[in-house]
């Protein structure tokens, strides 16, 4: 049982102020007796491990760790899985909050706290805290069982929850989890779908859902959930480019490309994730694509001839001989060996140009930039040949 004048209580929150602000709160209110604080998620967890605490409070938007992930260590730990977790957060991140609302968070606050608004909250979660209901019983029952291996009796469990519950997608997730350590996919597919249902703020059973299509490889069914998870930063980009890889193994390229090109939208300023995109697009032969996001790219990185050089290949293997030649007559003025590109890509720019004038009857210039060649590297064979051809 939780004594809440006497508790301890933890705040977890990057400014100053309001920790400062949030503990004078709790004094003035005469709620716990010892008020500790934190500046960031894994400060906050470190003395979480080390020390006692009934209750924390846990502001959404820190550095280093964020409320949310310092949320999940809390719940994956045996010692600290049923203390109270109160999330706070600006009205901004409301939304944000809300999808995670279904995991483990025990209630959150808005961003400006009031008294009022702190006592109450506090005041519920600790009353719950002592005095469970019968759903969360059954959880913990069930939990038990699970930790045991009993699955079976988890399960059932599980479902008595259910009946107190029976809108919860938490516990319609569980179930559906369950499922899965037994094999029986059907049920786990019926309560995981069910779960993203009677909640349109479930983001985590929806990405559940992702990957348990993905591994079936019911990548449109993914796509379908994907679309629908409100997920965001790395998770969505990694789930997203999987999705869009597996959309155009299987042919389904205007999808793919639609789903490539929101995530090239929401994320631009992650160049290495464009790279990516335009490296699957080009090996599934989706040059046209590749060569239009090379485009953009290069407009914001004009300098980086390496992708020049890549969109004079896919221009060269599109049959684009005009736009191609520009290309590889851009890099070959611009770029500085060793610095821009290595001795093997000049060498390679050179033997293209080399080979198009060739073909064009400029003997002159194709000899020009063979000798250029040969000063790089005076054994190359192709260079050698081709000169012996062009004299």
């Amino acid at each position: 049982m939780i004594d809440i004048q006497t508790m301890s209580v933890l705040i977890v929150d990057d400014m100053r102020s309001m920790r400062l602000s949030i503990r004078n709160m709790f004094k003035q209110l005469k709620l716990g007796r010892t008020i500790r604080h934190a500046e960031d998620g894994r400060e906050g967890l470190k003395m979480l491990n080390e020390g006692m605490y009934d209750l924390a409070m846990i502001d959404w938007n820190m550095p280093v760790m964020n409320g949310v992930e310092l949320l999940n260590h809390i719940r994956n730990s045996k010692k600290l899985r049923d203390m109270p977790v109160i999330m706070i957060t600006a009205e901004a991140d409301r939304e944000t909050v809300t999808n995670v609302a279904e995991t483990e968070i025990d209630a959150y606050l808005l961003k400006p706290l009031t008294m009022k608004s702190l006592e109450e909250k506090v005041k519920i979660v600790i009353h719950s805290a002592n005095n469970p209901d019968a759903a969360t019983i059954h959880l913990h029952k069930a939990r038990d069982f699970e930790e045991q291996g009993d699955i079976d009796a988890a399960i059932a469990e599980m479902r008595l929850a259910l009946k107190e519950k029976p809108t919860a997608s938490r516990i319609l997730r569980k179930i559906g989890l369950l499922y899965q350590q037994i094999q029986n996919d059907k049920m786990a597919e019926k309560c995981l779908v069910k779960a993203a249902s009677v909640n349109r703020h479930d983001s985590v059973s929806r990405l559940l859902l992702v990957d348990f299509y993905l591994e079936r490889g019911k990548v449109t069914n993914a796509l379908d959930f994907y679309e629908q998870g409100r997920l965001t930063g790395r998770e969505a980009i990694e789930k997203g480019i999987i999705i869009a890889e597996r959309l155009l193994a299987e042919g389904i390229s205007a999808r793919a490309i639609e789903l490539f090109s929101h995530l090239m939208d929401k994320y631009k300023e992650i160049f290495s994730m464009r790279e990516r995109i335009v490296n699957i697009a080009v090996q599934n032969r989706e040059y046209d694509y590749a060569k239009k996001l090379l485009k953009k790219i290069i407009e914001d990185e004009p300098q980086r001839y390496d992708l020049q050089l890549k969109l004079a290949k896919l221009h060269a293997v599109s049959n684009e001989v005009d736009n191609a030649l520009a290309c590889y007559e851009l890099v070959n003025s611009s770029a500085r060996t060793d610095r821009d590109l290595s001795l093997e890509q000049m060498v390679e720019i050179k033997l293209w140009l080399a080979k198009y004038y060739m073909q064009n009857r400029k003997p002159f210039v194709a000899d020009e930039h063979l000798n250029q060649i040969l000063k790089i590297d005076p054994a190359n064979e192709t260079a050698l040949k081709l000169r012996t051809l062009n004299s």
